[in-house]
This record gives structure tokens, C-alpha cells and sequence, in this order.
């Protein structure tokens, strides 16, 4: 009889993948590019697009530094809901349900600020943050307005 083992070796999985990693974005992108630190899910997943590629964020910050009104189609962030479950338990961020437009938006608490502080102090992922935070505010209706300029046909 032939005996056969299986021998789990570890593989490399690059940076961009790990779910840790995106919650330390998504904490930065709520504390950078958000107002009063509570962004709409739509917000995340247009910075998460633009940090995917320099083509994307240069639409990203061209439409933030209102160099540009309107946008191309762009595509929503594959896991982020893992990455929005990860923050919720382990309290770095809220939901939080604004009733005037009803719609849920997720806010960094104080934990989330604090771990935020830890990563600037220690200078770690300087380069992520660094483009991240050069984008700065972006108001939800100038976001929803481009949005809306979308033609299909």
C-alpha cells in the first residue's frame, strides 16, 4: 500500500491581501478623507479603487483637489466587508445611521484613533497614509453627483 502525507507549506500572500492590512486603509481613509471622521460605504470603496492602481488614484486625487467633476465608471472593493466586520469587533469603528439621507455610514471610534496614532508613530505603511491623506476631504454629494453622471447608453 502506498502511504501518502501532506505537508502544508506556507505560502507568500502579498501585503495588499491581508485582511489587517486593509482594515489599517480603511481606518486611514475614514480618519483622511471623511468628514467628522464617518464615511459612506461608497467613499471607502472609490479610495480603495483608487489606491489599486496610479492610474485610478490619480482620478481619485484629480476629483479631490476638484481638478475633475465627473468620473469613470470604477469598481467597489472586493472584501470589504470582511474588513468592515474585522473593525466592528474589534471596535476600531461604528455604524452609524444618518437619518436625513438614510443611509448607514461607518465611523472610527476611539480605539480606531488610537491605533490610527500607534501606526504614525511607529512611521509604519508612511506611504500608504501619505497618499491617502494627500487626497483629504471629499465631500459625500460631490461623490454622489459624479456618480450620478454616469450614462449607460
Amino acid at each position: 500500500m502506498i502511504d501518502i502525507k501532506l505537508i502544508n507549506k506556507p505560502i507568500s500572500v502579498p501585503i495588499r491581501y491581508n485582511a489587517y492590512y486593509k482594515l489599517v486603509l480603511l481606518l486611514a481613509i475614514i480618519e483622511h478623507c471623511a468628514i467628522s471622521k464617518q464615511a459612506s460605504l461608497q467613499l471607502i470603496h472609490f479610495v480603495f479603487w483608487g489606491l489599486r492602481s496610479e492610474d485610478n488614484y490619480k482620478v481619485v486625487y484629480d476629483f479631490s483637489k476638484k481638478v475633475r467633476e465627473t468620473l469613470p465608471p470604477w469598481s467597489f472593493e472586493e472584501g470589504i466587508d470582511k474588513i468592515l466586520i474585522l473593525s466592528y469587533i474589534n471596535q476600531y469603528c461604528k455604524k452609524v445611521l444618518v437619518k436625513n439621507i438614510d443611509t448607514l455610514e461607518v465611523k472610527i471610534t476611539e480605539s480606531g484613533e488610537k491605533v490610527i496614532a500607534e501606526i504614525k508613530r511607529l512611521e509604519l505603511f508612511k506611504e500608504d497614509f501619505d497618499k491617502i491623506k494627500a487626497l483629504s476631504k471629499i465631500a459625500r454629494s460631490r461623490l454622489d453627483k459624479a456618480n450620478q453622471q454616469w450614462i449607460i447608453f
